[in-house]
């Protein structure tokens, strides 16, 4: 788990650029500049873009995890795998593409009548959708070369780079909203360019790959796998992000923008989580096909643990300092409207991440189509959820509906996990992460809060974050909660001494 720390922390390094680049843009910039309903148009099309990705590839990023080290060669450039990994999505977004433009009018029909400004730009959905999953494809051929710094800042830097500079050319008025939309959409084609030429840079690059080497079943193991990987995709995505769809068809693309922002907001906390599940999945993968379960519960508990205190963390300082941050946004009259939404989604992630690696284990295990048919089941259970709280209480009802899915959803990994492997994700360092939580929480609730103007407002938020970090790392230190981040720190302060 050494290792897995400090590669994490490097990609966070990177992760928390991104966060503080997307904080500035979708709390600050985007809801400036942007009218609500354009907000909601922008964040519809890249967040539908990767619900059809997660089907459209075929599950070649997790064929690539799981498969990888059968073609693994040092010397041969992996055996020109890359070249597999390139053609195999193009038949899942030939049948994409096909089926989309077949039911164009279907979709039109289901956002005409909340959301019509939507419809001028459904379309470049499918371009988006493409560059996503080439995306998707090359940071998993990375990942497994144990590259993730630079593929993690393409994403989490670069490209909320280039959203930020379009909004703002559009806001100078040197471009029309319809080029800002275009703009991100060559954005994210060229964050492929780049990543390819990266991969050159590594030496990695081969397009001369055997196809012969697929023979003797291993083929229809790789396509199985990735259908069932497939099935379980969409059903994730569904499960993420089909709220802000079904509030902009039965509510509208303001309370969409509402529900986006507040969501945004909550999604901070689980930064921490993306790293280190990047850096986990080869490990965790070689463990379960050598079936070392003594390694994977290891795995399991301690990034259940570092998960929970990241995450905890994050969740406490978002929520006790929550009504300033909503001060802090402009049009803060509207999107303060979705305090609770922050609340229910922001406690369930955290809950989530609170079980660990659970649906890896099951996803890169022999048992992997169970994880699809729990995907599925929760895909279910969060539209039939949604159907019914959005047209009773609105972005609120998604914001339940969601949690709820969420819950579920974690809850019956985690039984999953223990049936076929015996193993659960809490140790005693669970109760004294929790009892950390719990004193700096109830010191949130006497720190004052102070300030009218922004600089009063940002400082009282610095102060008060300061002083709750501060003394929940020196509870984590003082109690030795996690030995991994004592033997990080103890490192990182010798290095500073000599």
């Amino acid at each position: 788990m050494g290792i897995i720390i400090r590669q994490s922390l490097k990609a966070s390094a990177g992760s928390y650029i991104g966060v503080g680049i997307g904080i500035v843009n979708q709390l600050f910039i985007s809801t400036k500049y942007l009218e609500p309903e354009q907000l909601a148009i922008s964040r519809l099309l890249l967040e539908n873009s990767l619900v059809f990705a997660a089907f459209a590839h075929l599950g070649t990023p997790f064929i690539s995890d799981r498969f990888f080290g059968y073609f693994k060669d040092e010397t041969a450039k992996n055996g020109g795998f890359l070249l597999f990994l390139l053609l195999y999505p193009l038949v899942g977004i030939t049948i994409f593409s096909g089926f989309y433009f077949l039911f164009e009018k279907e979709i039109i029909a289901y956002f005409a009548p909340k959301s019509p400004e939507l419809l001028p730009y459904h379309a470049l959905v499918v371009p988006l959708t493409i560059f996503w999953i080439y995306i998707l494809v090359l940071e998993a051929y990375c990942r497994n070369n144990a590259r993730i710094a630079i593929p993690t800042f393409i994403r989490e830097v670069y490209l909320k780079l280039a959203n930020v500079g379009v909004i703002i050319l559009f806001a100078l008025g040197w471009i029309s909203f319809d080029w800002m939309l275009y703009g991100m959409v060559a954005s994210y084609a060229l964050s492929v360019v780049i990543l390819l030429v990266y991969i050159v840079h590594l030496r990695k690059f081969s397009l001369h790959f055997n196809f012969a080497r697929l023979r003797g079943g291993l083929f229809r193991q790789m396509a199985l796998f990735g259908l069932f990987i497939v099935i379980g995709a969409v059903g994730i995505n569904v499960v993420l992000l089909i709220d802000r769809t079904m509030i902009s068809h039965g509510e509208g693309l303001a309370e969409a923008a509402i529900f986006i922002i507040a969501t945004y907001i909550a999604s901070v906390i689980e930064i921490p989580r993306k790293a280190i599940t990047q850096i986990s999945i080869p490990l965790l993968a070689n463990s379960l096909r050598e079936n070392n379960r003594q390694h994977v519960e290891e795995l399991y508990q301690k990034s259940s643990l570092n998960q929970l205190l990241v995450g905890g963390l994050a969740f406490l300082l978002i929520w006790a300092n929550i009504d300033q941050i909503f001060s802090l946004l402009p049009k803060q009259d509207i999107y303060r409207q979705g305090k609770l939404v922050v609340l229910f989604i922001a406690s369930s992630k955290l809950i989530d991440m609170a079980m660990g690696l659970n649906g890896e284990i099951i996803t890169y295990s022999r048992y992997f189509r169970y994880a699809t048919y729990l995907v599925i089941s929760m895909a279910v259970l969060a539209v039939i959820s949604n159907s019914y709280l959005i047209p009773i209480y609105g972005y609120n009802g998604a914001a339940y509906a969601t949690a709820l899915t969420t819950l579920v959803y974690a809850l019956s990994k985690a039984v999953l996990v223990w049936m076929f492997f015996r193993v659960q994700p809490f140790t005693t360092s669970t109760l004294k992460a929790l009892a950390a939580l719990a004193v700096v929480y109830t010191l949130a609730l006497v720190l004052p809060v102070w300030g009218v103007s922004l600089i009063e407002v940002v400082s009282s938020l610095a102060v008060r974050s300061a002083v709750m970090a501060g003394i929940f790392a020196g509870l984590v230190l003082l109690w030795r909660v996690s030995p991994d981040i004592n033997k990080v720190v103890s490192a990182v302060w010798s290095r500073v001494r000599r």
